[in-house]
Order: structure tokens, then sequence, then C-alpha cells
């Protein structure tokens, strides 16, 4: 597992630059950085191979390709059954985090749906997952706040 403090400034810079645009090059991020492209290059590979950079990727508005329901959802779990169904309930592909918790409850996630229906027939079939005893799901209302950036400095 990689620390903070095994990254020095040229591996945190290039982190900034990559997660403020994902699309920009090993040139553009030597230029900015007064670095040799070779040694941006080789800098992110190595970032790669050591699991920091574990993918790129477009950040989409949900709403905008039809998911217009984002609600967070807290399960309750029957002990014995965790495994198995933190391994179900990683497969339905509207749960966008899912997260084992302390506290009340056992899992918590954040889910985008089309719609209430789609919501309805979501937290039904979760509800029929053996080991689930109880289900939560708030819907928000409104985004205050979404920040992807994983802030190094």
């Amino acid at each position: 597992m990689s620390d903070i403090h095994q990254l020095d400034d040229t591996d945190i810079s290039i982190l900034e630059l990559l997660q403020a645009n994902g699309k920009m090059n090993s040139a553009q991020i030597s230029s900015r950085l007064d670095v040799a492209e070779s040694t941006v290059r080789y800098r992110i590979e190595r970032l790669e191979k050591r699991g920091i950079i574990s993918n790129y990727i477009a950040l989409i508005n949900p709403r905008m390709v039809g998911l217009n329901i984002t609600a967070i959802m807290m399960i309750k779990l029957n002990p014995q059954n965790i495994n198995q169904v933190s391994q179900r309930l990683a497969e339905f592909k509207e749960l966008r985090h899912l997260f084992r918790t302390t506290g009340q409850f056992d899992m918590t996630s954040v889910l985008s749906a089309r719609d209430i229906t789609h919501l309805n027939k979501l937290m039904e079939e979760i509800k029929l997952i053996e080991g689930v005893r109880e289900l939560i799901v708030e819907v928000a209302t409104e985004l205050i706040k979404m920040d992807p950036h994983f802030h190094l400095r």
C-alpha cells in the first residue's frame, strides 16, 4: 500500500494535473512542470504500476444521461452473511459507491436510478437478498458539493 510520504513533489504535481484533466498528455505535463517528457512518462508509468493511478475516466453528469435520482442506501445485514451480501451488492451497476461501515448500519451505498420506479425495483431486489435485514433509502434533493479530487498537499 502506498503512502503519501512516498510521493515527491513531481509525483504529486503530476497527479494534481491528471486529476484536473485526465486527457493531458506527457508533453503537456512536461511543459507545465518544466520536467523532461521522458521523466513524466516514467513517473506516470511508475504511479500506475504502484496502483496510485488506478484508472482514467470521464466524469459524467448523471442527469444528462437519464439517471435522475441519486440516493443513499443504508443496509443492516445478518453478520454471518456479510461477505456474500457484499459480493452480491457489488454486482449492482446502480450502486456507484459501496462501503462497509461501522455504527448502526453495516453497509452504505450511493446509487443512481433513472426514476422512482427504477429505485423501487432496485430496493425490492436488494431486500430479497438473503442476509439483508433492513434497508433505508434517502433520496438526495440537491447536490451541494461533489469533489472527485484527492487533495495531496
